[in-house]
């Protein structure tokens, strides 16, 4: 079992990235929020992973946090979640939101993510519910700025956006205006 890799990034795909461990290259594939994490090529990155072994495939996840990591091992064991779509889960929700849905019951909010149906909603959160735990916000908690940007990003994340590039945009918006405001600001940098 690989649990970790540490290396330097050499190359950065559209859903993987390649890695350098003293001359071995790694493919690891990794979830959108992890990629947009993880720096530039030619710089370390150290990644918690999970090795998949299949009949004719062996395949290597990773992520930046446990938390990513914990949500993935436990997305794939429920029936008719494969590794992309709980990759497409951690990179549409973060690991609190996504506890948070599944403690709540928000089969809604899970439909939204491409490739979960109501069906799949449904069997993730019967599967999950006493499985999960909410946990905090890691880097990516809105404790430092005002109620209306914490408003906006959650309005925005609601309507589908993915929460670390939502993060990144209104982080952007120097003025601390009306929710509705900041929700267009964050509409107009998100789809620029």
């Amino acid at each position: 079992m690989i649990s970790s890799i540490k290396g330097t990034v050499e190359r950065i795909g559209r859903d993987y990235i390649d890695v350098d461990v003293r001359g071995i290259g790694y493919r690891v594939f990794t979830s959108l929020s992890t990629l947009e994490r993880i720096g530039k090529r030619g710089e370390d990155v150290s990644l918690y992973t999970y090795l998949l072994v299949r009949e004719d495939a062996l395949s290597l996840f990773g992520f930046l946090t446990a938390e990513e990591l914990d949500i993935f091992e436990k997305l794939i064991t429920v029936s008719g979640v494969g590794p992309k779509v709980a990759l497409g889960v951690l990179s549409a929700m973060t690991p609190s939101a996504f506890c948070s849905a599944v403690v709540s019951g928000d089969v809604e909010h899970l439909r939204r993510i491409p490739g979960i149906g109501p069906k799949t909603a449904q069997r993730i959160v019967l599967e999950l519910k006493d499985k999960v735990f909410l946990v905090p916000e890691e880097e990516y908690a809105y404790d430092s700025v005002s109620e209306n940007k914490r408003e906006a990003a959650e309005a925005l994340v609601a309507l589908g956006f993915n929460a670390f590039q939502v993060k990144k945009a209104l982080s952007d918006i120097d003025m601390d205006g009306d929710t509705a405001q900041l929700i267009k600001m964050g509409l107009k940098r998100l789809k620029s």
